[in-house]
């Protein structure tokens, strides 16, 4: 048998294997990693869960795997065996922002997009006795105190890092960074009084803004929300910048396409839950289902967006 009857035949069985996991696939529980600490894009996770697992037929594990801007956990992933069983659930940063600001363990093709669940503003809001109320009062400050502001945000290159340093860009004053380990941390900080505002989910923000415990100061979307149809947008504060972070499914490359078809399928059915679009409405996030393919060309020109943001504020830490 010749080299290439041998490569055939190993393809072969290849297929056949992999053929057989997908029709017993899932036949235990799937663990899904969230890149973060606990109290932000991990309750996104939570929320659509149950819906999965009624659709799969087998219950999610989610980890938080926090560290280095999602990186940890997300390299966690990229390593591991590419049967289904392993998943990532992050906010597009993780792989538009870090491989382009630092060395990281993998890059945006190591991971395979299976599906956009979350397509939200970010929420910048400040500390009640900060010396400023609104995002006019703190951009006259930023100018007048170059530095003096700190801003905490769920970790060093991500998107909420890098919403900080554009806004800042923007409106012409400097901003000093404060990394967390996810948004959670970093609300946690601003009730403390550690920092001066904090940019992050409305999910994680908004409980304190109700509570007063809070001021919000705009958000990032590119028109108001309906979910927070009160908060001005960073640009109707003269400041022409917009974000809206996105949040969905991974899995590292090689997994099987008859896998990777159910999860495909699973995603936008689950999203049509009700008890899930309620929940959802509630914690002020807004639904926003990609296909793989929508949601790789979108990843391809966030990392394009963010290259060149990187390199005008100086960002890159790879050289």
């Amino acid at each position: 048998m010749n080299r290439r009857s041998v490569a055939a035949a190993i393809a072969g069985l290849l297929a056949i294997a992999n053929f057989a996991l997908a029709q017993d696939y899932p036949s235990r529980p799937i663990r899904v990693v969230v890149p973060y600490a606990p109290g932000g894009t991990d309750q996104q996770l939570r929320l659509l869960a149950p819906a999965l697992t009624r659709i799969l037929g087998q219950g999610l594990v989610i980890d938080n795997v926090a560290g280095a801007g999602a990186a940890i956990g997300t390299a966690q992933v990229k390593n591991a065996k590419p049967d289904g069983y392993t998943l990532l659930y992050t906010g597009t940063g993780a792989l538009t922002v870090q491989p382009s600001m630092a060395k990281t363990p993998y890059v945006m093709d190591d991971l395979v997009p299976i599906g956009n669940v979350i397509g939200t503003p970010f929420v910048v809001a400040a500390r009640p006795d900060a010396p400023f109320k609104t995002l006019a009062e703190m951009i006259a400050y930023g100018r007048a105190n170059p530095g003096r502001i700190n801003f905490g945000s769920a970790g060093q290159g991500t998107t909420t890092h890098m919403a900080g340093e554009a806004i800042a860009a923007a409106a012409g004053f400097k901003l000093l960074h404060v990394p967390f380990q996810g948004i959670g941390p970093a609300v946690t900080a601003i009730l403390g009084g550690t920092v001066d505002i904090v940019i992050g989910l409305p999910n994680a923000i908004m409980p304190h803004v109700n509570a007063a415990k809070l001021v919000p100061l705009a958000i990032t979307g590119p028109q108001r929300s309906d979910l927070m149809p009160n908060f001005m947008t960073v640009r109707e504060g003269g400041v022409e910048m917009t974000d809206v972070t996105k949040f969905g499914f991974f899995a590292p490359k090689g997994t099987p396409d008859a896998v990777l078809a159910k999860w495909v399928a699973a995603v936008p059915e689950a999203m049509k839950a009700p008890d899930f679009v309620e929940a959802t409405r509630k914690s002020f996030n807004s639904t926003m289902y990609l296909t793989p393919a929508q949601f790789r060309s979108v990843l391809e020109a966030e990392e394009r967006h963010f290259k060149k943001l990187i390199t005008d504020l100086k960002l890159d830490t790879n050289r």
